[in-house]
């Protein structure tokens, strides 16, 4: 009798659906409202889903912490994302629609996703962007935003606060 080679399915397994996990990455919150949107890294069977390896979505808070998928508008103005595979293997470049010039690298470390990026000059780890709006008339319009993230070798707090002249 033979040996199957070490890559042949049983029907079994071929049958057996493919593991899904999420990991948190970081959150925008906003000053007007307490719902937050997360993005999360998408494993399939410990690694990231090429097809769809970050998600975002609303966790809103004023409604018990339901999710809300992001709608048409948000997606492409303001919460959306590009995201492309990087040099690395199981790593991507991902950029928010309303901030293009900050490039976030999605990436495995040993069990976990990083986010990292740069905030205010070191390279951290991106836990929270924080929107500051102010109301005119029916239209949030961003006064600011800070970036928050722990450096990536030392473990310190990193900071940065950006206005819409700084882009």
């Amino acid at each position: 009798m033979a040996l199957a080679p070490a890559l042949a399915q049983t029907p079994a397994q071929a049958s057996m659906p493919r593991l899904e996990t999420y990991v948190p990455l970081f959150v925008i919150e906003h000053s007007t409202s307490p719902n937050a949107v997360h993005y999360e890294a998408k494993l399939r069977d410990g690694k990231l889903d090429p097809q769809q390896p970050v998600v975002a979505y609303w966790v809103m808070a004023t409604e018990n912490g339901r999710h809300q998928d992001l709608n048409l508008l948000e997606k492409l103005k303001a919460y959306g994302f590009d995201i492309r595979p990087d040099t690395e293997p199981d790593a991507y470049r991902l950029t928010i629609v309303s901030d293009r010039k900050k490039e976030i690298h999605v990436f495995r470390m040993g069990n976990t996703v990083r986010a990292a990026v740069k905030i205010g000059g070191c390279d951290a780890y991106l836990e929270k962007i924080f929107i500051a709006q102010k109301k005119s008339w029916l239209v949030s319009l961003p006064d600011y935003a800070e970036m928050f993230g722990t450096d990536m070798s030392t473990g310190a707090p990193c900071h940065e606060r950006v206005t819409p002249a700084d882009r």
